[in-house]
């Protein structure tokens, strides 16, 4: 882009203060994410342990071959449930600003306004990175949604079998 086409910046102040207002969302959305996969492991292991002692306490009869395969299906979706949490709890490489001291050695010589744009620069690729981030994250947390349905599921039935 030229100089004539690109769009003015309607104050680089405005600008500075939105990116880091956009950056201290992305860690909010990071900490949601991050209590949604711990909601949701503990759902997984509360529904584990709930039929569990369902099984204990009802009349069952012998469980079959059947009931024995969907009660691991049902353990192997809850260890994908807790395997992707773990996954979710390590995700924790966002950026923000540098450190005052690796600004002041960087940037130390600039001009104010190019300061201001050298760090507006620096926000915009710690918004990269940070998107990136989150939807690892996002990713993580269908997976263990969808492996504690399975678990649900699979429990359910060895349940319905041996009753």
């Amino acid at each position: 882009m030229n100089d004539t086409t690109q769009k003015q910046i309607p104050s680089l102040d405005l600008s500075f203060e939105w990116v880091k207002d956009v950056l201290d969302k992305q860690s909010h959305e990071s900490n949601a994410l991050d209590a949604k996969g711990n909601t949701l492991f503990t759902v997984a292991s509360l529904i584990l342990l709930g039929i569990g002692i369902s099984a204990g306490i009802l009349d069952v009869k012998e469980p079959n071959i059947l009931s024995y395969i969907l009660g691991g299906l049902s353990l192997i979706s809850y260890v994908a449930a807790a395997t992707f949490t773990f996954v979710n709890w390590s995700l924790r490489e966002f950026k923000t600003l540098d450190n005052p001291i690796t600004i002041r050695e960087w940037y130390w010589d600039m001009e104010p306004k190019q300061f201001k744009m050298e760090l507006l620069s620096h926000l915009e690729d710690a918004y990269t990175h940070n998107q990136t981030e989150l939807n690892k994250k996002s990713q993580a947390i269908r997976v263990i949604i969808g492996a504690t349905a399975f678990e649900v599921i699979f429990l359910v039935l060895a349940l319905i079998l041996t009753l």
